[in-house]
């Protein structure tokens, strides 16, 4: 999707803050106190107790990275694991317009660039007083990683170049925001077709550890509502959520290209 210029309605309701523990967790406290408005972001330089998937610790240096809450409110129904890939892919069309690199993304909720992670994605929901869902992401935007973090990247360190963070905010507002109105009016499958795109777990030998328990085979598409579908001979297992690692020959995080 073509940047569309700045934002009309996402973000223009924001808090910037130097350092925060959490920016999901800026919005849920306001969320009760007083009514919010779709698009409300948290922008932060640092965050101190941000939290990824499986409640894991969020490496977060000072003046490094972004870190981005930003409330919805989704149609009823409609959320699932799909809001999740649909700011990766707006994260995607973001850096991509910055840089002119190809980021790839890892299911359900990595962006990564060289087969290294450089943002993580976190998504929050609930139904009172209506449906609503916060997006978070925390993105490792300059600088460069120290050699005890092989797995994670810096989207500096990536374009050889540093980058901005107040340019990749003003990119990725209006990205997310086009990309949600999308959804809005299209329904997921524009979102599943350019995941599948970005993809770095499509084709790949992966093992996932779901609700349901360990499952190894390879990963052979998405379901448009999200889901990972990984095939394990003539049949097809959907994992809605858990924790996926790619089993690369080389032991790697993600492919490096």
């Amino acid at each position: 999707m073509d940047r569309l210029g700045a934002s009309r309605w996402l973000g223009k309701d924001l808090t910037r803050l130097d350092s925060v523990g959490s920016t999901n967790q800026v919005l849920r406290e306001r969320m009760r106190q007083e009514e919010v408005p779709a698009g409300a972001a948290v922008v932060a330089g640092r965050q101190t107790a941000g939290r990824g998937r499986m409640g894991r610790a969020w490496w977060s240096p000072p003046d490094q990275g972004l870190y981005v809450s930003v409330l919805l409110y989704p149609p009823p129904l409609r959320q699932g694991g799909i809001l999740s890939l649909l700011a990766g892919v707006a994260l995607t069309d973001a850096v991509r317009t910055l840089t002119g690199l190809s980021p790839g993304l890892k299911w359900p909720n990595d962006a990564v660039m060289g087969g290294r992670k450089y943002a993580g994605i976190l998504v929050e929901g609930g139904t009172d007083p209506r449906p609503w869902a916060i997006v978070g992401m925390g993105i490792n935007v300059r600088g460069t990683v120290p050699e005890e973090f092989p797995q994670a990247t810096t989207i500096s360190q990536q374009a050889g170049r540093e980058i901005d963070r107040e340019g990749l905010w003003g990119t990725l507002a209006p990205a997310l925001e086009a990309w949600y109105e999308r959804w809005e009016s299209e329904g997921n499958a524009p979102v599943a077709e350019a995941w599948r795109r970005a993809s770095v777990t499509l084709g790949q030998e992966v093992e996932a550890w779901a609700a349901s328990g360990r499952i190894t085979g390879i990963a052979e598409d998405i379901a448009e509502d999200g889901a990972l579908l990984i095939r394990q001979g003539s049949r097809c297992i959907p994992v809605i959520s858990g924790e996926v690692s790619l089993r690369l020959a080389n032991g790697g995080y993600a492919p490096e290209s």
